[in-house]
């Protein structure tokens, strides 16, 4: 048995949300018979000093840090905190960010191992070889260097059962405790909890890594095994709304349908909603009714841009979104667009127009992101050099990297925002659905995304 520390560093995203894959390797680190700790910034305010001096008094003998793109910069902080231990830890990286740059990643945080892509399998397999001093080069996943060597150990199996996974260590993570600025922000009831259905989308769209990342084929869990961890998390927890973050949530037909008659049989009430997204194309007006029984409040539309000519690597059927939304609204159920600005392959005038249009819609809310090139991505690879500065890399304010000038991606980012919001239907939306306590994290959020 050893103790282990899960860390998630500081970010700049604006809203946090518990991090589900540390709660996936930490149920399995567990499982295995170790010691486990999740240190998640967001949730505990940590400071850098004070992380110190936590690992001061409990030793880990390894720590996993999980690195993102946006939070490049706080990773490297942790990092540094780590090497300067009395004790110095051994240091396995994995995420997203480190899946993509997995050999640079090494030198950046100065880390022992890499492991890359899906970690459930890879990272206990690992903790087991170096507690038997054991040469890990079996282990698929992993990459590493010996006397100067780069070793890549090939990559892991994506675990095509997720529900031999078991559930993240919520007690560990204790999702009732997280500020009240989840994904999107506006929600109906606190506190929220994340949770995840299936992995894996087969579209891979220009400006995502998720294809990459979890494969082309949607893996579900079954819809039972998912509303069980939602009544532990209701009863245990306190949650009183769920955010289902699942990639491509409703491609798989029957999948999505199942979860719903199990959550109608649960008899629980609940309210959930997607806002990470669903695809146009899988919405009609008997699934948006069946979402809405099962008490789904709100769906975000990943439509990105309303330029039909534009070509982001998947197919939007536009003509659709007008059904889809008065579908939706003769339900009761709200509805949110998720747009980017300062696509690659489009100019200043195709980006107004889509912009312009967005607000026509009749959508309740809008999300107007700037483009990340994230590494990963069919856009990210190509535009990535080998420097890469990775340290300004967020959705609020357009980076360096991109083929647009930043000043004019952020005055449209604005003005699109502005547009959008200083509607009186648009902000009673708003005063219906936020909190007293979010005050704060509104009006930051806010001036994140109006003034970077």
């Amino acid at each position: 048995m050893a103790r282990i520390a899960l860390i998630f560093p500081p970010t700049q995203a604006v809203t946090v949300m518990p991090p589900l894959g540390l709660g996936y390797l930490a149920a399995v680190l567990r499982a295995a018979g170790h010691e486990v700790d999740v240190y998640d910034f967001a949730r505990r305010r940590l400071r850098l000093r004070e992380l110190a001096g936590v690992l001061t008094a409990r030793p880990p003998a390894v720590v996993g840090l999980s690195i993102m793109t946006p939070n490049y910069l706080g990773a490297r902080d942790v990092a540094l905190v780590l090497r300067r231990l009395p004790v110095p830890p051994i240091i396995v990286i994995g995420g997203a960010h480190v899946s993509v740059h997995a050999e640079r990643s090494l030198d950046d945080f100065w880390a022992d191992y890499a492991a890359v892509r899906e970690g459930e399998e890879t990272f206990p397999a690992l903790v087991a070889a170096l507690a038997a001093d054991r040469d890990p080069r079996e282990i698929p996943g992993l990459i590493f260097r010996r006397d100067g060597k780069l070793i890549d150990t090939g990559p892991a199996p994506l675990i095509t059962a997720l529900d031999k996974i078991p559930w993240p260590a919520w007690d560990l993570i204790e999702p009732e405790t997280y500020p009240p600025i989840p994904h999107q922000l506006f929600v109906r009831r606190l506190p929220v909890a994340p949770i995840l259905t299936t992995r894996g989308c087969p579209f891979n769209c220009s400006f995502c890594a998720t294809t990459w990342l979890f494969g082309s084929k949607v893996r579900c869990r079954d819809p039972r095994d998912v509303v069980a961890e939602m009544i532990h998390l209701t009863d245990r927890h306190g949650i009183r709304e769920f955010h289902v973050e699942d990639d491509n949530p409703t491609l798989v037909r029957e999948h999505i349908e199942n979860f719903c008659h199990a959550l109608i049989a649960a008899g629980r009430r609940w309210v959930w909603k997607f806002p990470n997204g669903v695809m146009v194309n899988t919405l009609d007006d008997n699934l948006i009714a069946l979402l809405a029984r099962a008490g789904c409040y709100q769906i975000s539309l990943g439509i990105e841009t309303l330029s039909e000519s534009t070509r982001i690597g998947k197919t939007i059927e536009f003509q659709r979104l007008d059904g889809i939304i008065a579908a939706a609204k003769r339900v009761g159920m709200q509805t949110q667009g998720l747009f980017v600005v300062g696509l690659p392959n489009e100019d200043e005038a195709t980006i107004n127009r889509s912009i312009d249009a967005s607000a026509r819609l009749g959508l309740d809310f809008a999300h107007y992101g700037a483009f990340v090139p994230l590494p990963g991505s069919k856009w990210g690879d190509d535009i990535q050099r080998a420097g890469t500065d990775f340290t300004n890399i967020n959705f609020f304010t357009a980076s360096g990297l991109i083929p647009h000038d930043t000043a004019l991606v952020k005055r449209i980012q604005r003005r699109a925002i502005l547009r959008f919001y200083l509607r009186p239907r648009i902000i009673w939306n708003v005063l219906r659905l936020m909190k007293l306590r979010q005050l704060g994290g509104v009006l930051y959020t806010a001036r994140r995304y109006l003034f970077g």
